[in-house]
């Protein structure tokens, strides 16, 4: 769900409303004999689990089970049970756990279930977890951690890192109460590289997630002396950072001014007082050229038609905007957005725009569906349009599917989205996979694709669905589009 919590973690979570409800994110870390470890990190929504009395306050049981497949063998299982803090009556915080597994390189199947004990409520999901090889030759840094708050202590726990207690932040997201980014990570063999007590330099910086463009104002560096490993506690200042999608960067410099990595994390930011449409909305004129181009009863059509286009976290905005039934409030955040998207030529930006929507009406529009409502529709008004495009209608055992390639997006480049139409009717088609960030990212999609023909093969290999047929050829035109 890209609007709030993206690729850093999963929400796992049934149809049932009443169902336990718990955000899981992991990341990737060396030992300082080379040997990596994964660590795991849960957030449960306190308010959605059951809780017993023991006289003292509140508390939940809750049982997490975290297995670890390689192809068709377990790897891995830990199964324990999870008590939480004491809570008072009536008022109930979100709790959270900690794990570490020592796990070789590979590329793994990840299934985590988590069963609230008191309410007998199960939930589960599953992803694919990919494991690096140490790599002894270069300097380079573990996965960057968002924290929440982080204190030097010398107690032992699963939260304590190097002689900080740290607690995780699970979202790349961040609201406006939230005024820094905090951050940990791991820089891996410096005084390999540079030699014994060698200073070099950190920098952290913010840019544009699709221009690349550095943001002014915020920046920060340290200065950092060799060793084995070098644990990094950082933080940077956003309380003026505008509503957006960026990019955190780290870059290490060795003494010589040569940069030696870069390393870069996407987050979402949402600031009401940069927003201009915290502006009351009431304060606005909207101009004439906006009005006579958008007749009354398409107002929430062409509202709708933005949000491939805007920031995640004001999806919730607009369709609670479209649930109602004050045009005028929809049309005045529309001519908002376009103004907010180009200040000096906003109606020229909007017909622009508009085209595009028209286009993506005709190529994706299904009898239930609008273009921009489907994945195709919504990713080419997001990213435009495809640089190459393999359709492939009639490929034996594969639903017919679609490939397109993008050379590239922002700052990223060769990126493939798999779309297919699974129920052999409609116009659909479905996005399968995608190596965008924020996107769906399906290791399986081979497997799914061939399950046309072939609903029992092997759930557990990855190149299954495409090697065994006949004909198919998505493996390859995945790679050559």
């Amino acid at each position: 769900m890209r609007f709030v919590l993206t690729t850093l973690f999963a929400v796992i979570f049934t149809s049932l409303l009443a169902a336990p409800q718990a955000f899981f994110n992991y990341k990737i870390f060396y030992t300082p004999d080379q040997q990596p470890y994964v660590v795991t990190s849960l957030q449960f929504s306190g308010g959605t689990f059951k809780y017993k009395n023991d006289g003292a306050g509140l508390q939940a049981n809750v049982e997490i089970t975290q297995i670890f497949r390689w192809k068709d063998s377990i790897v891995f299982v830990d199964k324990y049970l999870l008590t939480s803090p004491l809570m008072a009556d009536s008022i109930v915080d979100d709790f959270y756990d900690v794990q570490s597994y020592g796990i070789g390189p590979g590329i793994y199947n990840y299934e985590l279930i988590i069963t609230d004990v008191i309410s007998g409520e199960t939930v589960s999901g599953q992803q694919s977890i990919t494991i690096s090889e140490f790599r002894p030759k270069e300097v380079f840094i573990s996965d960057i951690d968002f924290i929440e708050d982080a204190y030097k202590t010398d107690v032992q726990n699963n939260f304590v890192k190097n002689g900080f207690f740290m607690l995780p932040y699970l979202t790349n997201y961040f609201p406006p109460d939230v005024t820094k980014i905090a951050f940990y990570f791991e820089i891996y063999n410096a005084e390999k590289i540079l030699g014994a007590a060698e200073q070099y330099l950190i920098t952290y910086s913010i840019a544009g997630y699709t221009t690349g463009e550095p943001v002014e104002g915020i920046f920060k560096f340290q200065r950092q002396q060799t060793q084995a490993v070098t644990p990094v506690i950082a933080y940077l200042p956003i309380e003026t950072l505008p509503s957006g999608e960026y990019d955190l960067l780290i870059n290490i410099i060795d003494k010589n001014n040569d940069t030696l990595l870069s390393r870069n994390v996407y987050f979402q930011r949402r600031n009401y007082e940069q927003e201009l449409t915290a502006l009351s909305l009431e304060t606005i004129q909207i101009d004439k050229s906006f009005q006579n181009s958008i007749s009354r009863d398409s107002i929430p059509y062409f509202l709708g038609s933005i949000m491939p286009i805007s920031p995640g976290f004001e999806y919730e905005t607009i369709r609670t905007m479209l649930k109602g039934t004050d045009t005028t409030l929809m049309e005045k955040y529309f001519y908002a957005f376009w103004l907010k998207t180009d200040a000096a030529h906003p109606y020229d930006a909007w017909l622009k725009y508009k085209k595009q929507v028209y286009y993506c009406e005709a190529m994706f529009g299904t009898q239930i569906k609008t273009g921009y409502e489907t994945d195709r529709g919504r990713i080419w008004l997001k990213y435009g349009a495809p640089d190459a495009v393999m359709d492939r209608p009639n490929e034996p055992s594969a639903y017919p599917y679609q490939i397109w390639q993008y050379y590239r997006i922002g700052q990223r480049s060769n990126i493939r989205f798999v779309f297919y139409n699974p129920d052999l009717v409609t116009n659909d088609y479905p996005l399968l996979h995608s190596e965008m960030q924020g996107e769906l990212q399906n290791y399986r999609w081979e497997h799914d694709l061939h399950k046309r023909d072939s609903p029992f093969t092997n759930i557990d290999d990855g190149n299954d669905g495409n090697t065994i047929h006949y004909g198919g050829n998505s493996g390859t035109y995945y790679i050559n589009p």
